[in-house]
């Protein structure tokens, strides 16, 4: 049984800590908070939110700390991370996961804030959602008018999501493997995902639809990461494995397809043409290498993961993937 957060309503009470790295300059946590208040909500920091040490915000005492207070409060509705970087693998083995389980609150943040997605699905069942944070969204102005919106369809109302692509402007995918599937959401960040391997905080794969964003890696990185996984035996069992944006990559392509004199297409993207250089290959390649032999519907290219518009995705909801079309699509209420 999932474990549903209550929805999020105007007037309600969002607190903001920072469980991995901190900001670089401070007015980013004040532009967040007036843009938080702008969309009707009030706005509670954590105590070690404006701090930095190195390359993380603060101890991992003090982050914990945090992080208990903030579901702990009963004033709090909604628990917002100020961003993502690094150090939230310190966190896991001090949890309080009681603690959370019995105070579900709707949990928000992407890229290292993966790490602690997995381990509260793990450990509470808890519905959390990888979608907006802080610095990342609600300090420009306007922030990305499809991330806010996604993210309130998730959290605002008792009923499924639906599509990722709604009100976005260019969906363009590449198919991998075709075919459809079904099943939970999990994933998230892959350098964390295959970072929890063989912690009691790794990812459950089977029957699920596997989500996976990563940004400034070198492919042979992904490849690493994915191969990992799959000698780990994860991936074999998902349902279907489905890749967000990756800037570096998706950049490099664009530039490859120029170079060639290809015109980008309106929907489906086909494989973008290797360059012809000795020893090197695309993410994109990597990915089909990888993957495409499990015989799983597998697409890159959806709008999540490190980009301004970008869908929230609850961990733990139904959902549903059709490769030919390019969608995955929330077929289950996240909140309560």
């Amino acid at each position: 049984m999932l474990l549903k957060p209550r929805r999020l309503k105007p007037g309600m009470t969002v607190g903001v800590i920072a469980p991995a790295s901190g900001v670089k300059d401070e007015t980013q946590v004040d532009a967040a908070v007036a843009g938080l208040e702008e969309f009707g909500l009030r706005v509670r920091l954590g105590r070690s939110v404006r701090k930095r040490r190195g390359f993380v915000s603060a101890t991992p005492a003090e982050r914990l700390a945090d992080l208990h207070a903030a579901f702990a409060d009963k004033t709090v509705d909604a628990v917002m991370c100020l961003r993502g970087g690094y150090g939230t693998m310190h966190l896991l083995d001090a949890i309080d996961y009681d603690l959370v389980r019995r105070n579900p609150k709707i949990f928000t943040g992407f890229s290292d804030i993966t790490a602690l997605h997995l381990a509260f699905l793990r450990k509470c069942r808890l519905v959390t959602f990888n979608g907006p944070m802080a610095s990342t969204t609600f300090s420009k102005h306007p922030p990305s008018a499809f991330s806010v919106a996604s993210f309130l369809r998730t959290v605002s109302e008792p009923v499924p999501a639906g599509s990722v692509w709604q009100g976005h402007a260019d969906r363009k995918f590449r198919i991998v493997r075709p075919g459809r599937a079904e099943g939970p959401l999990t994933g998230g960040n892959l350098t964390l995902v295959a970072a929890t391997v063989g912690t009691p905080y790794e990812i459950e794969t089977r029957g699920r639809i596997v989500f996976l964003e990563e940004v400034d890696e070198k492919p042979y990185r992904v490849d690493r990461y994915l191969t990992q996984l799959l000698l780990a035996g994860k991936l074999r069992d998902a349902a279907a494995v489905v890749f967000g944006r990756n800037v570096a990559d998706s950049e490099s392509a664009e530039n490859e397809r120029r170079r060639l004199g290809d015109r980008p297409p309106r929907r489906a993207m086909p494989p973008p043409r290797r360059v012809p250089r000795d020893f090197e290959q695309i993410i994109d390649e990597v990915i089909a290498e990888r993957l495409a032999p499990l015989g799983i519907p597998v697409m890159i290219g959806l709008p999540f993961g490190h980009i301004e518009d970008y869908a929230t995705l609850p961990m733990g909801c139904r959902a549903s993937v059709d490769a030919a079309r390019g969608d995955l699509v929330v077929e289950e209420a996240a909140v309560r």
